[in-house]
């Protein structure tokens, strides 16, 4: 008896080391064949899905339902076909089956998917995944694939599958969609959405504002550096380059500050200054006359005291903080890299340094790379790369990429930035201020103004903004093409924009603003001392 029981358990043992390690050898192949199919090495995955196919799998490394989702989250429907038909469990489950339709929609095999999703029972699956897959089996049976969407989930353009082609289903965002998601179809496929930061209630203000003009109007939410709106009309490019004019004054104040740069004031503008020999004029021939404080200097726009601060900073100093602030860079939206601004060389003589400190002549800029610059000032000096992308979702609607946080530079100090803000807040409140067409009453505005191009094809307006300014919600750039003065075209672009984004919003309370009226309040740093 107890030999006999002694041989029994010697058999279980033997049949229990078998069948672990048969067991662990499926695990093996199964793990191996994941790996190797997210790889897209079908051909490495194969001797391990043929070990797969001879027996069930009992006990699965990674069950089916969980491999799809890893799957999905690549894009990789076709691979997990493969797998799906190389591995056999104990039971399918609703979910497997509602994956396996999912694969079948996304590979093109829309009567399969129709057929197999109808033998899913809706009360063994979750209930949303059951409705985002009725939905998405649908619109792939119209040839249409829901694509692109705003950040509140409406479609914006769908992959049309018969002409193989990204179609804007929002009018308001089709030139977006033509030059900066259908050139970049093929690298960024189609197996997941792009759910964007876009805002269909700013994308339509910033249409509106820029009415009849040709232009582009690109908006920032500072608090988050996500693209609420890049709306261009009339044929207006987002990637063109612009000279940018007196915008740049902003960027030389900050330098300057930080650099303990500073002209005299009160500071007496002729309208001409004296370079080499050379006469350096201002866009007033008779000049500005005293100007008190950078406030005042600002508001008018000084081509003199800025060409003065610039030639005290010099072209070195000048240019290095450019490409702090983006220059000759580019960006990632998390759709497509784009290019920001660029110097124009050569910068050699002192009178090239003028110009390149007033923004003519030898930089360009484009409208996201203007945006950008005004959320940097409404983040006190913070230049942080915009983000268009949100997440990316798989047919079932899970997501499967999240955009990472955008990447921060502080450029500037705090008390410059806040000096130039003071300063541009005064563009709009000055009763000369290059900007006060914009004042929107209640809504603190900081802005500056740039007049740049061509007189023989009508000049450009620019803009960069933010509002309210001194809890800032929005940024924003605008570039209207041969609109001629950005102190009239730009200022009411703007203000129609401001007008349209705050309205039925409450309006700032007094004790709030800061009140600029072209001198620094008590509260506001002080320009530095001359050097």
């Amino acid at each position: 008896m107890k030999r006999a029981l002694v041989v029994l358990l010697i058999v279980v043992a033997v049949l229990a080391a078998g069948a672990a390690f048969f067991i662990h050898a499926q695990r093996d192949h199964q793990r191996a064949a994941i790996e190797l199919l997210l790889k897209g090495d079908e051909a490495g995955a194969k001797p391990h899905l043929d070990a797969l196919r001879r027996r069930t799998v009992l006990f699965p490394a990674v069950p089916k339902h969980e491999v799809a989702r890893q799957f999905f989250a690549r894009g990789a429907y076709a691979a997990w076909l493969t797998y799906d038909e190389a591995v056999r469990e104990r039971t399918a489950s609703a979910d497997v089956i509602l994956d396996r339709a999912a694969a079948l929609a996304s590979t093109g095999r829309i009567s399969a998917a129709v057929k197999l999703f109808a033998a899913v029972n809706p009360a063994k699956v979750d209930p949303k995944l059951y409705a985002t897959m009725r939905d998405a089996i649908a619109a792939r049976a119209s040839g249409r694939i829901p694509y692109v969407f705003d950040r509140d989930g409406r479609s914006l353009a769908v992959y049309d599958l018969t002409h193989a082609s990204v179609v804007a289903t929002d009018r308001d965002f089709q030139p977006l969609i033509d030059a900066l998601v259908a050139p970049h179809v093929d690298r960024l496929g189609t197996a997941k959405t792009l759910d964007t930061t876009l805002d269909a209630r700013t994308q339509r203000a910033a249409i509106a504002a820029l009415g009849a003009y040709r232009g582009t109007l690109v908006a920032i939410d500072p608090r988050t550096n996500e693209i609420l709106a890049i709306a261009s009309t009339n044929g207006a490019t987002l990637d063109h380059q612009y000279e940018p004019g007196s915008v740049v004054k902003v960027l030389t104040g900050l330098s300057a500050i930080d650099s303990g740069i500073a002209v005299p004031f009160p500071y007496q503008c002729t309208g001409s200054l004296d370079i080499d020999g050379t006469r350096f004029g201002d866009w007033m021939p008779n000049g500005h006359g005293t100007l008190e404080t950078i406030d005042e200097a600002l508001a008018v726009s000084c081509n003199i005291v800025f060409a003065d601060l610039g030639l005290r900073l010099g072209d070195e100093r000048i240019r290095t903080f450019m490409t702090k602030a983006g220059f000759d860079g580019q960006t990632d939206t998390g759709i497509a890299p784009l290019p920001l601004g660029r110097l124009v060389p050569p910068i050699a003589t002192r009178n090239d340094t003028a110009h390149l400190a007033i923004g003519l002549e030898h930089e360009t800029v484009t409208p996201l790379h203007l945006a950008m610059l005004a959320s940097m000032m409404a983040n006190r000096g913070v230049l942080t790369s915009p983000r268009l992308l949100r997440t990316r979702r798989t047919i079932l609607g899970d997501v499967a990429f999240r955009a990472p946080a955008p990447a921060s530079t502080r450029i500037a100090s705090e008390r410059a930035a806040a000096t130039m803000t003071h300063a541009m807040e005064a563009v709009v409140t000055d009763p000369r201020g290059t900007g006060r067409r914009a004042f929107v009453d209640g809504i603190p505005i900081a802005m500056k103004t740039g007049t740049a191009g061509t007189r023989e094809k009508g000049y450009d307006a620019l803009v960069m903004a933010f509002a309210p300014a001194q809890s800032p919600t929005i940024a924003f750039a605008i570039i209207a093409e041969n609109a001629g003065h950005a102190e009239v075209a730009g200022a009411q672009i703007a203000h129609d924009f401001v007008t349209a984004m705050f309205s039925g919003a409450a309006a700032v309370p007094a004790a709030a603003r800061s009140g600029s009226t072209g001198t620094l309040s008590a509260t506001a740093p002080a320009p530095p001392a001359p050097h």
